[in-house]
């Protein structure tokens, strides 16, 4: 189950706890709850793994375009250098070196290019998926923090009973 899955299995469990009457609040099991969230915890170091292998792989994609590069440039000098042996087609053979080099040059150029979009793309998609991620879990912080001043402040009034005690004996 991925990092999103885990987050939609709290939120349900938000939203199918009862509900206390006449407030906004609901009553939670607590030791569900923190076992949703250390499942929750325990899966982002695999989204933060995943985020490497993509970073991996664009530097993968970056070094094989470079390489590329420097082959079809060595092959259009080897190429070049073998149509000069001729001294009566120096100068086409100049041209055409040139040529050579240039479309090599584009190709190269092009490679690199697409491989640099496709990272982006990659870096992009993986940028609003962890923004998500942030986003989901800053919700959660908020109704942890909530739930704990809550329960301080059933403490405060020196009651001793909890809503979700009560629920347990329901």
């Amino acid at each position: 189950m991925d990092i999103f899955a885990r987050l939609d299995k709290l939120e349900d469990f938000i939203a199918n706890s009862k509900k206390v009457p006449l407030s906004g609040a609901v009553r939670v099991n607590e030791a569900e709850f923190y076992d949703i969230l250390d499942d929750i915890r325990a899966t982002l170091p695999n989204e933060l793994k995943q985020a490497r292998l993509v970073t991996k792989e664009r530097d993968r994609i970056l070094g094989e375009a470079t390489r590329k590069e420097q082959d079809v440039l060595a092959q259009a000098e080897h190429r070049a250098e073998g149509m000069i042996m001729d001294t009566e087609i120096i100068k086409q053979a100049q041209l055409e070196k040139e040529h050579i080099l240039e479309e090599a040059e584009e190709e190269a150029r092009r490679i690199k290019y697409d491989a640099e979009d496709y990272a982006d793309q990659v870096f992009g998609e993986l940028e609003a998926s962890l923004a998500e991620v942030r986003d989901s879990t800053e919700d959660i912080l908020r109704r942890v923090t909530g739930w704990r001043e809550k329960l301080r402040g059933y403490e405060e009034q020196g009651t001793g009973e909890y809503e979700y005690e009560e629920r347990a004996e329901e």
